[in-house]
């Protein structure tokens, strides 16, 4: 039995017999001595439950409410409005502000480019003496999204409804040639939070496991990973483990990894003068560097 107040050790699918936790990757190391128990996290995730429905922020919706009801109601439309979803998921994943990337969206969606290339009418020599973006971290994303278009017949079996909740991102990860890692993720979570998707099994892997998000679990203690952890596999571990502790501390329904990842507590640039402001109930870093 464990005691009362102990570390919650993260289902993870470990075969029978071995060990249901997350190990660290090797070279990488988790101070045990800071290990937060359940009773702090749950009163972490509290905080940032209550901080995220007081601020009422939300992300960007890429499919609007028109979209989603088509999607329900045609089937011919599924296709086309989820890899207009997975096009705008490979296109945020760059090093940009989400406002830079939303305008190039929409630079992108007003020139036609995601609607051409799924329907194979796409101007290649056009793009390139005249790209609706200026951005070369933008104009780019044109391999992947054509990528998405040719992989349809893989990313389409997902559809209306994922068959195996437990490889719906390993399919997109595929299917995208890796440009979709963290932000497969963000598919399931975005499909999750719009209703287009039922199964609550998808859930395990709805909380999107990007630098930010990773770095804050870790930091805050939500989470036993060491925070460098980047690989597919660590990924799917991070969403299983924060999934599972921000259940284990009642976090709003429906909002993913949203009470973290939308957070006002910037972990990932943590410093002494924040660290000293910092209203976290509990914290591992501030822990970690209490001597520092």
């Amino acid at each position: 039995m464990r005691p009362a107040g102990a570390p919650l050790a993260c289902s993870c699918g470990a075969p029978a017999g071995r060990p249901r936790h997350i190990t660290p990757s090797v070279g990488a190391s988790v101070n045990e001595s800071t290990t937060l128990t359940n009773r702090e996290r749950r009163e972490n995730v509290a905080f940032l439950g209550q901080a995220f429905l007081a601020a009422q922020r939300l992300p960007a919706e890429i499919l609007d409410a028109e979209q989603r009801d088509r999607f329900s109601s045609d089937e011919a439309e599924q296709n086309r409005l989820f890899y207009t979803l997975l096009c705008y998921g490979a296109l945020a994943a760059q090093p940009a502000p989400e406002s830079v990337v939303d305008a190039d969206w929409r630079r992108l969606g007003d020139a036609g480019v995601v609607e051409a290339l799924f329907a194979g009418s796409f101007d290649l020599k056009r793009y390139a003496l005249d790209p609706p973006v200026s951005r070369n971290d933008s104009k780019g994303k044109i391999i992947d999204f054509v990528r998405l278009a040719e992989t349809r017949d893989t990313w389409g079996r997902l559809l209306p409804q994922p068959p195996d909740p437990d490889v719906a991102v390993d399919v997109l990860h595929a299917a995208s040639g890796g440009a979709l890692k963290s932000r497969a993720f963000w598919a399931v979570r975005e499909m999750r939070r719009y209703g287009l998707w039922h199964d609550e099994a998808l859930d395990r892997f709805a909380c999107v496991p990007d630098g930010r998000v990773r770095k804050r679990a870790v930091r805050m203690g939500l989470v036993d990973l060491p925070e460098k952890a980047d690989t597919f596999a660590d990924m799917k571990a991070v969403s299983r483990a924060l999934h599972a502790v921000l259940r284990l501390g009642e976090s709003p329904e429906g909002s993913f990894d949203l009470p973290v990842s939308m957070a006002d507590q910037r972990c990932e640039v943590c410093d002494a003068a924040r660290m000293a402001a910092c209203p976290m109930p509990h914290c591992r870093w501030r822990r970690d560097h209490a001597d520092a």
